[in-house]
């Protein structure tokens, strides 16, 4: 193939641009930590002087698209492909397009045709079939007589920003299935496979990417601090690469808007990367054999091999022979991704990669815990007096159970019993009172987070499913790659602490 131009990284190795140096200076908060909503947080410690290779996903990683816009286009083009090829009804075309109540993390129940949330321990506490709210005794009928196998073929896992249409388009179509009972929509099951095969229609044939393509300031984001980002990752001579599932047509579409001439003397997206590699078919690429075939610059397809080269351009492959190229330790890559699953729990897997998960909903969730101030400290009050009440409830009762099984005779029992019984009865009184107050609290503060789920990470005092895989699998997680800008190129990301509950216990007495 023909070579690219010198990479970023080789620039960087023969000396900093003054200009360039100027930017990385300024981009560094005065303080050394950017606003809490841009910063990375850590769940496992890395120091970035062990990476010697970094990863790049590209759709909502390197290419922050702008959500309403996208997902409306994706869902009328979805509509419009079951009516000409599925023979769905022309009243799909009312359905309701409601960007608030899609979101990662969830999960489709395809045989009861509910979309659902699940806690870290699967404890299913909202659903909804069409636009109701199942109540608790329909949930208990659907999910707490038998386990909940989120990996069985019932469910369908929300993982990816580009699946909120479909969820979107999978629920109303539920709901005109409830009030029109002529319709011709099939069973549950069926409309999430036809639903399914016209997305990936939509995102493979269909106009999705031309229309973007055709008018990328409406669809995507371009974000001028991301050069930076990248650069001072490239500091020290450590190398970039692409791995995107995109095409080579439309990933070159997309890089040339949002990195061409973004930082000085950089004219060519191209530059920013030591390797380009699209049409990876993640998350297969990190479980099976596959060669990388050639791209030249113009993305014709050439020869295949069985590793890539760096400064080269190629099609599919595989972990295996991306890793001869690399030929050092995994723990000497960092990939940078936003599916949890097809970037990071993947990865994970197969490899010893290091691994960031990009969380663009983590901005809003922050700034909204910020402007609530002393409404969460309030919540954390009531909580922390409903742990103290249960406790007394709790211990009044064990003893009312040993003081009974002691007594001797009637009169006994009057005199010793009688205190404890009206304590625990006003004790009791307390934690329902607290309990309702508590409720009203939960029930408003997650109406102001999404009037569907509420927060996105917690299910109550618990983590969300979501929540809790991205605390096992990404080692750090960040709203989005330009905040990488913010840190030094050989950061020590540090965990401060990660206790276990009896720690807690243990500490909060010493």
């Amino acid at each position: 193939m023909t070579a690219q131009k010198t990479s970023l990284s080789r620039r960087l190795s023969n000396g900093l641009w003054p200009e360039l140096a100027e930017r990385l200076a300024t981009a560094l908060p005065r303080y050394g930590e950017p606003t809490p909503e841009r910063q990375i947080f850590v769940n496992r410690a890395l120091r970035m002087e062990s990476i010697r290779f970094v990863g790049f996903d590209l759709d909502w990683t390197l290419a922050d698209y702008r959500r309403l816009p996208l997902e409306k286009l994706t869902f009328e083009l979805a509509a419009e492909r079951l009516i000409q090829e599925n023979d769905y009804p022309e009243a799909i075309r009312d359905c309701q397009f409601r960007p608030d109540f899609p979101r990662r993390g969830l999960l489709i129940d395809k045989e009861s045709g509910t979309v659902l949330r699940m806690s870290r321990h699967r404890f299913v506490n909202l659903a909804y079939r069409g636009r109701q709210r199942l109540d608790r005794h329909q949930l208990k009928q659907l999910y707490r007589y038998e386990p909940v196998q989120p990996a069985s073929d019932r469910f369908y896992h929300v993982d990816s920003l580009f699946e909120l249409p479909e969820t979107n388009l999978y629920s109303e179509l539920i709901e005109l299935t409830k009030h029109d009972e002529g319709s011709r929509l099939p069973s549950p099951r069926a409309i999430f496979d036809d639903l399914r095969q016209a997305i990936d229609w939509v995102h493979a044939h269909g106009a999705l990417k031309q229309r973007v393509v055709a008018d990328l300031p409406r669809y995507l984001h371009r974000d001028p601090e991301l050069g930076l980002a990248l650069a001072r990752l490239a500091l020290g001579g450590r190398q970039l690469f692409l791995l995107t599932n995109s095409d080579w047509d439309y990933a070159e579409a997309i890089c040339s808007y949002l990195l061409d001439d973004l930082l000085p003397g950089l004219e060519d997206w191209r530059e920013f990367f030591d390797l380009i590699v699209v049409g990876a078919g993640k998350p297969d690429f990190f479980s099976r054999k596959r060669a990388f075939s050639e791209l030249s610059r113009t993305g014709e397809v050439g020869g295949e091999v069985a590793a890539p080269r760096w400064l080269g351009t190629y099609q599919g492959g595989c972990l295996e022979g991306l890793m001869k190229l690399i030929d050092d330790p995994g723990e000497s890559v960092l990939y940078v991704g936003d599916h949890i699953y097809g970037d990071i729990v993947s990865s994970k897997l197969e490899s010893t990669w290091r691994t960031t998960l990009i969380v663009r909903e983590l901005e809003e969730e922050i700034r909204h815990r910020a402007d609530l101030g002393l409404r969460l400290d309030e919540g954390i009050a009531l909580r922390q007096r409903l742990v103290t009440l249960g406790h007394e409830m709790d211990h009044l009762r064990d003893l009312l159970e040993v003081t009974k099984s002691s007594l001797q005779g009637p009169q006994a029992d009057t005199d010793q019993l009688a205190p404890i019984q009206d304590r625990l009865q006003a004790v009791t009184s307390d934690l329902r009172q607290l309990l309702g107050r508590e409720a009203r609290w939960s029930e408003k503060l997650d109406a102001s987070f999404n009037p569907y789920w509420g927060s996105f990470f917690k299910q109550g005092t618990s983590k969300t499913r979501f929540a809790s895989q991205l605390e096992a699998y990404a080692c750090l997680y960040t709203s989005r790659v330009s905040n990488f800008a913010y840190y030094g190129s050989n950061r020590y990301f540090r965990v401060p602490w990660d206790p276990m509950m009896h720690e807690l216990a243990v500490d909060s007495d010493i």
